[in-house]
């Protein structure tokens, strides 16, 4: 992978997380389960009155949300911002074992299974901006787990009403509560980092689910 392609697939994936869930909800072997059609009804609901609400953005617990279609002065910024290709640089895991970047989850749902990740670590200017990993609950949902060096700040396409302020694992943090109490409609919990923010991207799993995953991450 060319360095400037490495900066390009970086910055989609730190803007479309959300999107990506959307478009990829899928387990390697194609395993589904079979939506009935009154819960289909129910969540065209349930999303169609999500649409009609204004986005959320503001500042809450020290950490900024902006829409997912905010200019470049408004995303967020780290080392990668105003870095030129040649100074991005793909890491494997192994670069990050031992940082504060690493990713150790202690708790687990239950038929969870790690899955190939999306990316592999990014740096930029010899720092560590990204490093993500995807488990997925065959039939269930999956979730996505991302550090991110530089500002508290993530994009999203959440309503006010979803968005709370929370305290994870003694820390600062915003929960984003799903459409409904079975996890459809997408959970995120971002956890403030002396190096930027820790991310739980979750869909198909209760909230509270998604915190008990955050609460357990080293």
């Amino acid at each position: 992978m060319t360095k400037r392609l490495i900066l390009g697939v970086f910055l989609a994936v730190a803007l479309g997380v959300g999107s990506f869930f959307v478009a990829y909800r899928l387990w390697p072997d194609g395993g589904q389960t079979e939506a009935q059609p009154d819960i289909i009804a129910e969540r065209d609901q349930l999303t169609r009155e999500e649409a009609a609400k204004p986005r959320f953005e503001g500042v809450v617990n020290g950490i900024r949300l902006y829409s997912l279609d905010a200019g470049p002065d408004v995303q967020r910024k780290d080392a990668c911002s105003d870095a030129k290709p040649e100074e991005a640089e793909e890491l494997t895991m192994s670069d990050v074992a031992g940082t504060p970047m690493e990713i150790i989850p202690t708790y687990l749902p239950p038929g969870a299974e790690e899955v190939a990740p999306m990316e592999p670590p990014v740096a930029c200017k010899g720092i560590v901006v990204n490093v993500q990993r995807w488990w997925a609950m065959r039939g269930k949902g999956d979730f996505y787990v991302s550090r991110r060096q530089g500002e508290q700040a993530i994009a999203s396409n959440a309503s006010a009403d979803r968005v709370s302020a929370a305290t994870v694992g003694g820390k600062p943090a915003v929960v984003v509560a799903p459409l409904a109490p079975d996890g459809f409609g997408q959970s995120t919990v971002i956890v403030a980092e002396d190096f930027g923010i820790t991310i739980v991207f979750a869909d198909g799993l209760p909230i509270e689910e998604t915190v008990k995953i955050a609460e357990g991450l080293k």
